[in-house]
Formats: C-alpha cells, sequence, structure tokens
C-alpha cells in the first residue's frame, strides 16, 4: 500500500489536534464514570499547568457513554476573571462558550433561563435525566460565580434533571475549596467540589511506554493502516522500528537535561503538552516530510526536548515557587 497523499499541514501532528488515551486519563475516566454513576453532584480536577488536564477531561467525558451504555448531554464553558462582578456577563459568557444564541435584551434572568431551558432539553433526550457541565479554568471562579451555578442547577433540579459539574484548574482550585470551607460556604463545597481528583503528568517509564504507543498505533486517513509512527518512517516501520522503542531513553533524557539546567530530577511530571511536542517535533523534522533520516537517534530526541519549550517552562515555574 502506498504512502497517503495528505495535503501539507493537514496530519493530526501537524495540527496538534488529537488526544492520546494516557494511562492518566484511563484513571480519571474510571474517577468520571464513578462520579456519574453514584450521582454526585460535581468533582474537581486540578494539577500543575500544561498536564493536558482540559484534552484528558473532555476525551474521557467523549467516552463515557461507550462506558456508561447512554449518551450523556456535556456542555463546556470557560471561566473567566471579571472585573466587575455580572451574572449577565457570566451567564452570556457560557451561552456563548455552547455556540448558543442569546437575546439582545441584557436580562440575567433570561439568560439564565435559556441556559436552564438548554440543558433541560438536553436531558429530556437522556434516559437518566442527566447533564454533565465543564467549567475549565475553575481556580478563576469566585463565590458569586459559583452562586451562578447553584441557581441553574437549582433550577434543573425542580425539573428532575441533574447536573454534574466537573470544575477543572491549577493548584490553586484545592486552596479555592480551603477558603470556602473556612468561611462555612459549605453549600458550594457540597454542589461542587465534594470530590477531586490530582492529574498527574507523566511520573515514569511505563507511563512514557503507554503514551509512545500511541503514536504507532493512531491511524490517519481513519481506517487506513497508515499509523502515525508509519506515516513519517515509512521503512524503518516495516522493519519492525517504533517510537515506543524509545520509552525508557527519551524518559531518562528528560530527567538529564534536567539537571544539565539545573532542575530537579526526582518526582518529576511531565506535561503532557510538551511530551506531545517533542514528539510531534522529532517526527516532523526528521521524517519523511523533513530530513528523511532513516531512523530516530538520542541526538534527534534531545534536539525534540529542547525545541519544545519544556525547559523554559521548567525553569520559569522554578523561579514561580522561590518567589512564593
Amino acid at each position: 500500500m502506498s504512502r497517503p497523499i495528505i495535503p501539507s499541514g493537514t496530519h493530526p501532528i501537524e495540527q496538534g489536534i488529537y488526544v492520546l488515551p494516557t494511562l492518566e486519563i484511563h484513571r480519571l475516566m474510571d474517577k468520571i464514570v464513578q462520579i456519574i454513576t453514584d450521582g454526585a453532584p460535581g468533582m474537581i480536577v486540578y494539577g500543575r499547568p500544561r498536564l493536558g488536564k482540559t484534552k484528558a477531561t473532555t476525551f474521557a467525558v467523549n467516552y463515557l457513554p461507550e462506558v456508561l451504555e447512554y449518551k450523556l448531554p456535556v456542555f463546556v464553558a470557560d471561566s473567566k476573571s471579571y472585573k466587575v462582578p455580572s451574572a449577565e456577563k457570566f451567564f452570556r459568557d457560557m451561552l456563548t462558550d455552547f455556540n448558543f444564541g442569546f437575546p439582545t435584551k441584557k436580562d440575567e434572568i433570561v439568560l439564565r433561563n435559556q441556559i436552564v431551558s438548554i440543558m433541560h432539553e438536553k436531558a429530556e433526550q437522556c434516559a437518566h435525566r442527566r447533564v454533565a457541565l465543564i467549567m475549565d479554568e475553575a481556580h478563576k471562579m469566585t463565590e458569586w460565580q459559583y452562586d451562578c451555578l447553584i441557581d441553574i442547577y437549582n433550577q434543573l433540579l425542580r425539573r428532575n434533571v441533574r447536573l454534574t459539574t466537573i470544575s477543572i484548574g491549577q493548584e490553586q482550585l484545592v486552596e479555592r475549596r480551603t477558603f470556602f470551607l473556612a468561611n462555612s460556604k459549605t453549600h458550594i463545597i457540597g454542589r461542587f467540589m465534594p470530590s477531586e481528583y490530582r492529574f498527574r503528568g507523566v511520573t515514569n517509564q511505563e507511563e512514557m511506554e503507554f503514551v509512545l504507543q500511541s503514536y504507532d498505533e493512531s491511524e490517519f486517513p481513519a481506517n487506513s493502516g497508515w499509523y502515525y509512527t508509519r506515516y513519517y518512517f515509512p521503512e524503518a516501520y516495516e522493519a519492525g522500528k517504533r517510537v515506543t522503542d524509545f520509552s525508557k531513553t527519551l524518559f531518562n533524557l528528560f530527567l538529564e537535561i534536567r539537571q544539565e539546567y539545573g532542575l530537579s530530577s526526582k518526582m518529576v511530571e511531565l506535561p503532557m503538552e510538551y511530551l506531545a511536542f517533542t514528539v510531534e517535533n522529532v517526527l516532523k523534522i526528521n521524517g519523511s516530510n523533513g530530513k528523511r533520516t532513516e531512523w530516530l537517534s538520542t541526538d534527534q530526541w534531545r534536539e525534540a526536548i529542547q525545541r519544545s519549550g519544556y525547559i523554559e517552562s521548567e525553569i520559569y515555574m522554578a523561579i514561580a515557587k522561590k518567589a512564593t
């Protein structure tokens, strides 16, 4: 079978538009299935920046129908910071994120009722009368925004619809919950923060192998047999070469490079975003659309890591931690 002709810039590796089912995503999916099955009203998913929390949660939720055996309506909204608190702005932004139009009249009650009606309509199509709301960047949310969500939650409950809210954010999200707890805001914690999941990056060789295996087994175009590795290194792939073979080498390279820049190599969490950049770089630069090398080398992986932006990010993170 000849190598498919794919227009420049349209392969998933070039676009960076794909999600790999990592071991951490599978663990997150198990947790989400648990809270949905148990009927929990919400949970928080938190971790350091660039771990891939949002993509992971979206991936997990999109695959829920296969696990739950019913289609759960899912809405996704970005949390935003507001100089002046405004329920009208908050609801309007939610509707925009849902890709729904909103009335020209700027009335928070009308906007809130529209959100409730949209969710109710979708829940009517679900035998379990449930909907899920993913609030991204939730560490930005303050008390008044949660109060707005409580109004939506209560209105849906009166219509016999259960809302499960999954809040995704950085580690400040846990600090926010601690603040609410210290100030007796149990109505917020009970609805949106009763469960938690600490999302982690790649922490060992086994997880690295699982990630790299996905590049060896993901194909484009769909059902073509042209896996990502095969597309960029067709001859090496036919000879039995796989990027998975570099699992130990790549993980250790990240640790070595960290040490070279004076960064700690203990309890390392490799952000999925920079790991993906690294693999994309090594395939694009050295594969059939680049230098056309026969196969990959340790030096090429090292270059790919250095071009990913990972080291710069880690240095800034280390400086920020020292400053706090």
